[in-house]
């Protein structure tokens, strides 16, 4: 079962972690092609631009969020996601 299906627990976000990826931190599990398959599932667009650089946009060219980390962009897939998707069709729709 992939992350488009899954929803799971997302911590709170800190001023230092503003995803809230710090209290999930966690071995990475699924590896960069199934991360990239499930932020693709849910309409990111992922950009690399080096290694270890990841830039997502959803549905529109801006926002930008950067990730800097195989880790990082795992572990916003996992629990940040679907809320950031939710929120920019929302944003978006006519």
């Amino acid at each position: 079962m992939g992350i488009a299906t899954t929803h799971l627990y997302s911590p709170a976000a800190t001023s230092k972690d503003l995803f809230g990826l710090q209290a999930c931190a966690a071995p990475l599990l699924k590896g960069i092609d199934v991360t990239r398959q499930w932020l693709d599932d849910l309409g990111f667009s992922i950009d690399q631009r080096r290694p270890e650089h990841w830039v997502l946009t959803h549905l529109a060219p801006l926002p930008e969020l950067h990730f800097y980390s195989a880790l990082e962009l795992e572990l916003f897939a996992r629990h940040r996601a679907h809320h950031y998707a939710r929120r920019s069709f929302k944003e978006n729709r006519p």
